[in-house]
């Protein structure tokens, strides 16, 4: 779930080219290539980064089986990995036309419109989910991360202690509240809200990264230093302690 970081994600022209490229490689074998086959094709070539083949592959498997879910989230998270942001909502706008209602898709076009920068789009069909199902939990830190990207910051952290009054120790809740609070420019209060994650076994390595750059922009570059490791450079985090420090101050000045 989304922190900010980000996440992921018509059939035209694009989706004719895969197709024909699936042909020509059913062509080359004689016969037409099984879902599976596809699939297996696919993911080598996702492995080995050639996201072209790949991707035909995936919309190849996706258009013999319209209805099966999970091909279709493969698809379209396929095509928004390689950018291809218009193609996969178009996918899933057409799928949902079929499968109304349907809980998956609904949350994966979402998350288009959320790297598209559609968020008050993405903030409705992350409603739409919760009208049915209020306590998924996904959903709700989703729309929260819409939200902060919109600026509301007292609304998403509202979302995020919702989550942590049924699961405390949510990492992902926690991980999130404490960066839009960090953004709203209180940032001790953020680094209150997740040192307590920092030893617990298991805390996603994102949660540390995050944790090191708020020990950076409260001045505590030795404690930083050890959570980043060598991920960033002394010069690079030099220059991350004075941004946020200068971020905070102009928080606090007001327009």
């Amino acid at each position: 779930m989304y922190s900010l970081p980000a996440l992921i994600l018509r059939l035209s022209v694009g989706a004719c080219s895969a197709l024909t490229a699936c042909a020509s490689v059913s062509t080359r074998h004689g016969s037409t290539l099984t879902t599976e086959a596809r699939l297996q094709v696919a993911e080598t070539a996702d492995a080995s980064g050639d996201s072209d083949l790949a991707i035909s592959m995936y919309t190849a498997a996706a258009a013999s089986e319209p209805n099966n879910i999970a091909l279709q989230l493969r698809c379209a998270d396929a095509l928004a990995r390689s950018g291809k942001i218009t193609q996969a909502r178009q996918l899933l706008t057409e799928r949902l036309r079929t499968s109304r209602g349907q809980p998956d898709l609904i949350r994966a076009l979402a998350l288009v419109d959320l790297v598209a920068g559609q968020l008050a789009q993405a903030v409705a069909e992350f409603d739409q989910i919760l009208a049915t199902n209020p306590d998924d939990m996904r959903a709700l830190i989703d729309k929260a991360v819409a939200l902060d990207l919109r600026g509301q910051h007292a609304a998403a952290q509202a979302i995020y202690q919702q989550v942590l009054a049924t699961v405390p120790n949510d990492p992902a809740a926690r991980n999130d509240l404490a960066i839009s609070m960090m953004l709203e420019g209180r940032t001790n209060q953020a680094l209150e809200t997740l040192a307590p994650m920092q030893d617990e076994d298991g805390s996603p390595q994102r949660l540390k990264v995050n944790l090191g750059i708020l020990y950076a922009a409260t001045g505590n570059v030795e404690r930083s230093r050890q959570l980043l490791g060598d991920r960033i450079s002394d010069g690079d985090l030099s220059a991350l302690t004075r941004a946020l420090a200068s971020s905070v101050a102009e928080d606090r000045a007001g327009p």
